[in-house]
């Protein structure tokens, strides 16, 4: 397994269901398939996220995990 396919599976364990379960069925994907591209095209991000020196609250998790997916120009990551 590669790295970024250990974090698809840690945000996969990580993100609410709902939250997952929303945006996959808009995109017409799986949640696993969500949590792939999320890794693969946010990488440091999701770094950030793992790193064992660090840790944030489930909302600013989930904050980031939706701006990312809905790739708003305007997004600021709290992460």
């Amino acid at each position: 397994m590669t790295k970024t396919q250990i974090n698809a599976i840690r945000l996969y364990q990580l993100i609410p269901l709902n939250t997952m379960q929303h945006f996959a069925k808009q995109m017409n994907i799986s949640t696993m398939q969500l949590c792939d591209k999320v890794a693969d095209t946010n990488g440091d991000w999701v770094n950030r996220l793992f790193n064992n020196e660090s840790s944030y609250s489930l909302n600013d998790i989930n904050h980031d995990f939706v701006g990312l997916i809905a790739d708003d120009e305007h997004f600021l990551p709290r992460i």
